[in-house]
């Protein structure tokens, strides 16, 4: 497991730049006009910190997690129990997974679709496919490196009370007729004057758009409904 998730604090800080009552607004839009079903249940996949369980739980709906990493799901757990608020949380990998109970709902956030194969992106939508309630919504957030030739990342950086975050994330190719990548995410941290470096690398597979098309035409359990950019659904 990579250094990044076992800090699960400052990898909080790090990202807390998301709006998440916005995104929570863009699920509840995406129930009102594409959903079968009425949603009550939802699954966040690669859920880390858990950023939207809060926000979830405030608007009424039973919240699951899962995670590979044991140190997030615990730092989850204790967020939970300082809302009083019950939550399923399940250490698991999203590659091949299951519930005891099906969902009405499941997202991926932040570009969390960790799967370096072909073969692993297929377990991967079969184990949606058998949590999912037929009617129900998967949901993916992730962005595409069009411009991984040119080199280079993203850099920003975040305070908190006396915490300082700085954030680089950056990517590699390392196959590119597989289309896997090296994403290489280094947050330097200084706490109240104690500095320290943590850095977490992954390899995924890149999928571009209309491949995806492609591929999700070949699942009889799905169907796709369509896709935007920003967590804006007028902007696609």
């Amino acid at each position: 497991m990579s250094q990044l998730y076992e800090n699960p604090k400052y990898y909080e800080i790090a990202f807390s730049f998301r709006d998440i009552p916005a995104e929570v607004d863009v699920f509840e839009e995406c129930f009102k006009h594409f959903s079968r079903i009425p949603v009550k249940s939802v699954l966040e996949l690669g859920c880390g910190n858990s950023p939207h369980m809060e926000a979830l739980i405030k608007r009424g709906y039973q919240y699951n997690g899962l995670d590979l990493s044991k140190a997030m799901l615990e730092y989850s757990r204790q967020k939970a129990m300082q809302i009083n608020a019950k939550v399923n949380l399940i250490h698991g990998n999203m590659v091949d997974f299951s519930l005891k109970e099906p969902v009405d709902f499941v997202f991926v956030a932040l570009g969390s679709l960790y799967v370096k194969s072909t073969p692993e992106l297929i377990t991967h939508f079969n184990s949606v496919s058998r949590t999912l309630k037929r009617g129900g919504l998967y949901l993916l957030d992730w962005c595409i490196q069009f411009n991984l030739a040119s080199g280079g990342g993203e850099t920003w950086e975040i305070k908190r009370d006396e915490i300082h975050v700085k954030t680089t994330v950056s990517c590699r190719t390392i196959n590119p007729v597989e289309q896997t990548v090296e994403e290489t995410i280094i947050i330097e941290v200084n706490d109240n004057g104690k500095c320290q470096t943590i850095i977490g690398k992954d390899i995924k597979r890149d999928i571009y758009p209309q491949e995806f098309l492609c591929f999700i035409s070949a699942f009889k359990d799905f169907e796709f409904v369509g896709w935007w950019n920003n967590w804006n659904l007028k902007n696609n």
